[in-house]
Parts: structure tokens; C-alpha cells; sequence
């Protein structure tokens, strides 16, 4: 069996746990909200309530659909949003450690130009 991604391929960065507690958001502070992409695309998962952990959003995007990749910069934590060409419901993750969502935006950023520039599959004839 074979792999076709590489063990390093996968990345993830969540919201900070300080952000929560200064912001008041007690939520975040039990179940900080995660943003992760591989060579598939990227995916959150968000819990909506601290009550119920359980109801908790997951939502994928796959790299060819992504148009946009928005580093909105803090003073403190920054923000991550992922929109799709088709624009309607971008994937946003708040109050990000500052380096990892840098290191997250250039790694998707890259992701997005390998997809972009690789050649389309021809079938053999």
C-alpha cells in the first residue's frame, strides 16, 4: 500500500485559549475552534455551544474550489478566512497565535499554486 501524501502534509491551527478567556467567550475557552488543510482541502470544526459539545460544525473545503485565502491581522491574534469560488459561506477561524496563522496562510497559499500549476491528468489512449 502506498501513501500519496506526505507525513508533513497536514496542518492545523486553532483559535487561542487566552483570546477566549479575554474575550469572554466561554466556548472557545472549553473547545477552541480548529482550522486544518492537507493536500484534500481544508476543513473546521467548530463547536457552536459549550452546552452541547455534541452540535458542532464541520465544513470542508477541497483545494480547487478555494478562490481566496484572507490573513486578517490583529493586534494581538489574527484571523483566518477560506472563501470558496463560489463565494457564499467563506471558512473563518478567529483569535489565532499570530505565527501559526502566518505559517497556515503561506502553507495553503503554496498548496493552492502546486494544485494551480500542475498539469491536468491526460488519459492514455
Amino acid at each position: 500500500m502506498t501513501q500519496n501524501a506526505a507525513p508533513d502534509d497536514r496542518i492545523e491551527v486553532h483559535s487561542s485559549r487566552w483570546w477566549a478567556f479575554f474575550g469572554g467567550r466561554l466556548t472557545r475557552l472549553l473547545f477552541p475552534a480548529h482550522m486544518i488543510a492537507d493536500h484534500i482541502g481544508i476543513s473546521t470544526n467548530i463547536v457552536e455551544f459549550w452546552l452541547t459539545p455534541w452540535r458542532r460544525t464541520d465544513e470542508h473545503l477541497p483545494m480547487s474550489h478555494i478562490a481566496e485565502v484572507t490573513h486578517t491581522r490583529g493586534f494581538l491574534w489574527d484571523s483566518i478566512s477560506v472563501e470558496s469560488s463560489g463565494g457564499l459561506n467563506p471558512l473563518v477561524v478567529s483569535g489565532l497565535p499570530k505565527s501559526r496563522a502566518r505559517y497556515f496562510v503561506e502553507h495553503v497559499r503554496e498548496q493552492i499554486n502546486q494544485t494551480a500549476a500542475a498539469p491536468p491528468l491526460q488519459p492514455h489512449h
